[in-house]
């Protein structure tokens, strides 16, 4: 799915309180599709949205405008929690057996400052964490 899909489907469901979101790294064309999809205008509210989790999130430009799209609309959003890994589903293929698999990163003081200072650009919420791992 791109992130046009994530935000229709995000839209179709306004009780959501969790929203786990996978991004596939390993191809050039998810990240050309990706930047499109986040200029896509977007004005709805996610007035129950508490916690966003990106598995697979790199730090690029798409990823961090799809985030801050969700941030925006998110009022009473409270925790943000950025993974670099991948998803490995189980053997019967079911959402009970997915596991994340984290690559462990090690963001650069710099680089985390960067992704951070962009994320919280015009963004006021004091009871937001936003973890970056």
């Amino acid at each position: 799915w791109d992130t046009f899909w994530i935000l229709t489907l995000l839209a179709a469901a306004p009780a959501l309180e969790s929203l786990h979101v996978h991004f596939v790294n390993n191809s050039e064309k998810v990240g050309a599709a990706g930047s499109l999809d986040v200029q896509v205008e977007h004005h709805q509210h996610h007035h129950h949205l508490k916690e966003l989790m990106v598995i697979g999130f790199g730090g690029v430009a798409w990823q961090t405008g799809f985030v801050k799209r969700i941030m925006r609309a998110s009022p009473i959003l409270e925790c943000v929690h950025l993974l670099d890994g991948h998803v490995v589903e189980g053997e019967d293929r079911e959402l009970v057996g997915l596991k994340i698999v984290r690559r462990r990163r090690e963001w650069h003081e710099c680089e985390r400052l960067e992704v951070l200072n962009e994320l919280t650009d015009g963004i006021r919420s004091p009871h937001l964490e936003i973890v970056l791992e």
